[in-house]
């Protein structure tokens, strides 16, 4: 795994925004760290009742005589004490990222994760009733759940964005793999055909043949899609929808997928407008436009329409349908389809 390229990608700003949601106030943290000696001084305590917690539980007493207790037992006070001496900053957030990516690496259970911020959680709130006048504790517990929930919201971050990783450089080693075998019997089987007598039932094999090797590039073409959308960000902004469906049927036509298919474009003029990222909803129209067309096929005379309304439930929503006349899907045999 490129953990160097990840970490590059930390991103700070949706990060920020969700501390803002937290509504964790320079203020809190000011209190916090006026009393932070306090809960520095129990970091080898709490390192002792994490080693604790966790050593019974079977998937990670592996993983803690695998590294050693003692090595856990270190890197769990460090963690307990850089919460309370460090500011929220790109520093910190950046080394909460990299606990996130080590998660993925050593295949912890992100259940685990939770657990353990949800054990420093209660673990702290005993500090503070034990450690502090009611009053105070009172207002320090509330800035701890805060500090944990943002510290949850990181490492959750990290996990998700290493594992998507993961995820999309399998699919694109498999995706090598099959692109140039299927390129080249394609290749073959269409030259083969072109030295097959059209009437005979050879050449209606290689046909068959090739149209599958057609759908395993496309299938491939669709795993690129699936890449690149899981590989960006999302930037939403206002979009014509009949400009975007008129550019996906026209690449769709090009690619002689339209062929015998009516295709009737109806949007409203008060639905004409979407907000959404462009190039997310062209990838949205063209499989689901592809998708009716290749239903109608089945139907004497295929037709498709697309249309467009504004609703008032939810407010500010449009609803878009896209109708094909080809057969109906039978509900009693759903499950087999699926």
């Amino acid at each position: 795994m490129e953990h160097g390229a990840l970490l590059s990608a930390v991103p700070y700003q949706r990060l920020q925004q969700m501390l803002s949601k937290l509504q964790l106030t320079e203020t809190e943290l000011t209190l916090l760290h006026q009393h932070r000696t306090i809960f520095i001084s129990k970091q080898h305590e709490f390192a002792e009742f994490f080693h604790n917690s966790f050593f019974d539980i079977r998937e990670t007493h592996i993983l803690i005589e695998r590294a050693g207790s003692d090595i856990m037992k270190r890197i769990w006070a460090t963690w307990f004490e850089r919460l309370f001496s460090k500011n929220l900053d790109a520093d910190f957030v950046d080394y909460l990222w990299r606990i996130g990516l080590r998660h993925v690496e050593i295949n912890l259970d992100q259940r685990f994760s939770n657990l353990g911020f949800s054990l420093a959680r209660r673990f702290c709130h005993q500090i503070a009733v034990e450690n502090f006048p009611a009053s105070l504790a009172a207002e320090i517990m509330p800035i701890v759940d805060k500090l944990m929930d943002f510290c949850t919201l990181v490492e959750t971050s990290a996990y998700i964005d290493a594992t998507v990783h993961c995820d999309l450089e399998i699919l694109k080693g498999i995706a090598d793999k099959i692109r140039n075998p299927v390129t080249i019997i394609g290749g073959n089987l269409r030259r083969l055909q072109r030295h097959a007598d059209p009437k005979t039932a050879l050449f209606g094999d290689y046909e068959f043949l090739i149209s599958s090797t057609r759908h395993c590039e496309d299938m491939i073409a669709d795993i690129n899609t699936y890449m690149d959308i899981f590989q960006r960000e999302t930037k939403p902004e206002e979009c014509m929808l009949e400009t975007i469906i008129d550019n996906m049927l026209e690449k769709l036509s090009q690619r002689k997928k339209l062929d015998g298919v009516k295709v009737e474009v109806i949007i409203s003029p008060a639905a004409g407008v979407v907000r959404g990222d462009p190039i997310e909803l062209r990838h949205l129209f063209y499989h689901t436009l592809e998708n009716a067309v290749e239903a109608a096929r089945s139907a004497k005379e295929p037709y498709v329409r697309i249309n467009s309304a504004p609703q008032e439930n939810p407010p500010h929503t449009v609803r878009i349908d896209i109708f094909n006349n080809g057969e109906v899907i039978n509900l009693t045999n759903i499950s087999n389809i699926l």
